[in-house]
């Protein structure tokens, strides 16, 4: 009767050691530890109605680009689109709809016109502006376009 119970004990402990064992192996569901990421955006110390917002990481090794819409001053990306942590430059872009459409450098039949940017070119084609996302941060930017 001993010698069972000592066999008992034993088996739970290998069961409860290949539990353990087993939960390693499969790893965490997002191998790029993506973090949700949300902000408001202001121009001119007023909401952005609407815009576009990208992140490209400084270290392309280590980061993936990403991106999203700005409606009444906000954005969010949510965890599954998230960013891995890191630090990534920020790109804002926001059509004026109210200004004389431009005409690209016009080929032959080419007449599209487009609506010019109304956010400078510091936070925009020329941004150095950067944002650091965090592993487990809050990850929320006020951003602030003078």
């Amino acid at each position: 009767m001993p010698y069972t119970k000592h066999c008992f004990h034993w088996s739970i402990f290998f069961l409860g050691l290949a539990a353990v064992s087993l939960t390693g192996c499969f790893g965490p569901s997002d191998p790029l530890n993506r973090q949700a990421v949300s902000g408001e955006v202001t121009l001119k110390n007023v909401a952005l109605d609407t815009g576009n917002i990208s992140f490209d990481p400084v270290d392309q090794t280590t980061g993936r680009p990403g991106g999203a819409s700005i409606e009444q001053g906000k954005f969010t990306l949510p965890q599954e689109r998230g960013l891995p942590p890191g630090t990534y430059k920020v790109r804002i872009t926001s059509a004026d709809e109210s200004a004389t459409p431009v005409t690209p450098d016009e080929a032959p039949g080419d007449s599209r016109k487009l609506a010019p940017d109304r956010i400078p070119a510091s936070w925009n084609t020329k941004s150095e502006e950067t944002v650091t996302i965090e592993d487990g941060g809050e990850n929320h930017f006020v951003l602030a376009i003078p």
